[in-house]
């Protein structure tokens, strides 16, 4: 099983932050993209508001949600992996403010925090962009679409601190994160209702299982 690991900032941290890098904090509109360029690819974007996807682009055309991002996680461009064909991109799914922050201004932050502050800032960048990658990469080795949405579901209560969980995603997209098809997803969630694995209202769904089954 995978370690849980700290992958998001709270809010007075999120709060300090954009105090301290005001003039590098962005808003971004729905659907559009974070222009990253090779020169920035080793900035570090800290999503103080909103969602934004990690999408792959095939050579067809073909896209795919490889991440998601909420408000408090990392995107470190330099730690994510590069598909051979194709191109991976960032937009916002909702709009979303975004500080862009380079290795020296993380450093010189890190050096200037008084105890309390947010002195672990380098090592959450590190941490999150591997826990993000981690989980997706347990959930999508399950083998049963049903195993993959309690894995999703057993992650999302670690984050969210208890089993009820907000879907921070629309069930299409989910769907696409999972890599299964949008009917069959809804099909099981709908068995695992059937079954008292789990309550469902909307996009609140409330995990009745202690263990998950993988």
């Amino acid at each position: 099983m995978v370690q849980e690991i700290r992958d998001f900032l709270s809010d007075p941290e999120l709060d300090l932050l954009e105090k301290t890098f005001h003039p590098s904090v962005r808003a971004y509109k729905r659907g559009e993209i974070l222009p990253i360029r090779k020169s920035e690819m080793h900035k570090v974007f800290l999503l103080l508001g909103g969602t934004a996807y990690l999408t792959v682009e095939d050579a067809s055309g073909e896209t795919q949600i490889l991440n998601y991002f909420v408000k408090g996680q990392a995107i470190y461009y330099s730690a994510m992996i590069q598909p051979n064909n194709g191109h991976c991109y960032v937009a916002a799914k909702y709009p979303c403010r975004v500080a862009s922050l380079t290795m020296n201004q993380i450093r010189s932050f890190r050096q200037t925090q008084p105890s309390g502050g947010i002195s672990h800032l380098p090592e959450f960048i590190f941490q999150s962009s591997v826990a993000s990658l981690q989980q997706h990469c347990h959930i999508l080795q399950q083998k049963s679409t049903r195993n993959k949405v309690l894995s999703f579901l057993h992650f999302q209560s670690l984050r969210q601190g208890g089993p009820v969980i907000m879907l921070p995603i629309p069930y299409s997209d989910l769907a696409d994160y999972l890599a299964v098809d949008r009917s069959s997803l809804m099909k099981e969630i709908a068995r695992m209702c059937q079954e008292g694995l789990i309550e469902k209202h909307s996009r609140l769904i409330t995990l009745l299982v202690t263990t998950p089954y993988f």
